[in-house]
């Protein structure tokens, strides 16, 4: 069934922090290296949440949505949220390599963020070797996978799995541990790098590609997204120190979680913020309400990411 039938992902929060983090770091990066008429690639599915927020974010405006679903298809087609968005019918597969010799963008840095709904596989390999391959200089690659460790074998045959599908990135003793539970997303987020790196390395890019996403979230199902900069031999270091800067929050060390809170509950803890201290949990319980410790440090570590929904009755 086609993801846009069980999720509407403008709705959920942890997806919606990751979204914004993403997004505030290529926001830094125009900033600082040449992303003159960025192109932003991805799959829009029938909501475009991506796509509306490079325009307004980026100011991308030359836009392509992939979409393999016939029905799909039609609904992203009347979707569209502006006239430079173009909707491209097939696989990514089929569809990538069309666009690497249109005129109109080829010469042009690209933001591709390919926000898969399955596990990491051959056929997103196949779309990693293709776009690190063929993206003009300068561009910005990310991808996002189901992260749950059921997607990749059995659990003794984990290691072995993973090596195949990332190759020399894994190494041949990688603990059977490092596969189960939360670590199998921590495994998956370094390999997928790792396996980036070396395609560049392979293709021997000028630049290389050096990895400056990497965000694990939690909506219902872990989901894993990884990236990075495929930059030209003068804005390399540029890059790495935008990468190494403590403000850049585009690698968090905790994986995202956002708890599911009211308009009011998010409303009132957002008036105690920011702070200098922790926001402790016997503070909540004053506020007339209560949410568990992690809770609490969720949204007090990224309450400006956090969504404001609200139900509109006419």
């Amino acid at each position: 069934m086609p993801s846009f039938n069980v999720v509407n992902y403008s709705l959920r929060p942890s997806k919606n922090i990751q979204r914004q983090l993403v997004f505030d770091g290529v926001r830094d990066l125009q900033s600082h290296i040449d992303l003159e008429r960025l192109v932003y690639v991805g799959f829009g599915s029938v909501w475009f949440t991506d796509f509306i927020m490079a325009h307004k974010v980026l100011r991308i405006d030359d836009m392509i949505s992939i979409e393999s679903n016939d029905v799909g298809f039609r609904r992203a087609t009347f979707n569209s949220p502006y006239a430079t968005v173009q909707v491209k019918f097939g696989f990514s597969t089929e569809v990538l390599p069309s666009l690497y010799n249109d005129e109109a963008i080829k010469s042009r840095p690209w933001f591709v963020w390919l926000d898969y709904d399955y596990e990491f596989n051959e056929s997103i390999k196949e779309d990693v070797r293709s776009l690190v391959e063929n993206l003009p200089a300068n561009s910005v690659l990310l991808i996002s996978f189901n992260g749950r460790e059921s997607k990749y074998g059995t659990a003794p045959d984990r290691p072995a799995h993973l090596r195949a599908l990332f190759g020399d990135a894994v190494p041949d003793d990688l603990p059977k541990k490092a596969c189960k539970d939360d670590e199998m997303q921590e495994t998956l987020a370094d390999y997928s790098l790792a396996f980036m790196r070396s395609v560049a390395a392979d293709l021997a890019r000028p630049g290389g590609f050096l990895p400056a996403f990497r965000l694990i979230y939690k909506d219902s199902t872990p989901m894993v997204t990884v990236g990075g900069v495929l930059p030209t031999k003068g804005a390399v270091k540029i890059v790495a120190d935008r990468i190494a800067d403590k403000k850049w929050m585009c690698q968090p060390a905790k994986r995202i979680i956002a708890p599911h809170l009211t308009v009011r509950e998010a409303a009132v803890l957002q008036a105690l913020l920011p702070c200098a201290e922790s926001v402790s949990r016997e503070r909540v319980k004053q506020l007339g309400f209560d949410l568990e410790d992690d809770q609490i440090e969720a949204f007090q570590t990224y309450y400006k990411q956090y969504p404001a929904f609200a139900q509109v009755i006419s």
